[in-house]
């Protein structure tokens, strides 16, 4: 089974899917999980007006951050609950490239994601972070959908 499985989170319905699922595996196959919050801060380039306003970057990023500890602190919740050792990291960055990057690197057996994300965009069958992540990854990946997906 799986031992070291890592859950991308983004605050997203999908996202809390996922981590409930990457939980129960854990807790089946005795393994932890890590939670992986990516702050994706190329958003903020593609703001309109982002750069006439100095002040609102570093307003929106100690926004994404503190979702991040909210969201990080809610599955470390779900974890403790399930028995499930966790623990958390956070990546700034593009998601999809952050994600694969990480969890190559912090040796990972799984990485459990939601299939659509906070975008809501759903262009092709998933979202572009989870379709990018499932084409690039050396790692199995399960995506995991919505409430209504």
């Amino acid at each position: 089974m799986f031992n070291k499985i890592m859950v991308a989170t983004d605050g997203s319905e999908a996202s809390e899917n996922a981590a409930k699922i990457a939980i129960e595996i854990a807790r089946l196959s005795r393994g932890t999980v890590t939670i992986l919050y990516v702050v994706d801060i190329l958003r903020l380039a593609h703001l309109p007006g982002y750069a006439n306003f100095p002040g609102l970057a570093s307003q929106l990023l100690d926004l994404m951050h503190k979702e991040e500890a909210v969201t990080t602190e809610r599955i470390k919740e779900m974890a403790q609950e399930a028995g499930v050792s966790c623990n958390s990291m956070k990546g700034e960055g593009n998601p999809s490239d952050e994600l694969l990057r990480i969890s190559q690197e912090a040796g990972m057996e799984l990485l459990v994601m939601g299939k659509v994300g906070r975008s809501g965009l759903d262009k092709f069958l998933m979202g572009s972070v989870a379709e990018k992540v499932v084409r690039h990854s050396k790692i199995p990946v399960l995506l995991v959908p919505g409430g209504g997906n």
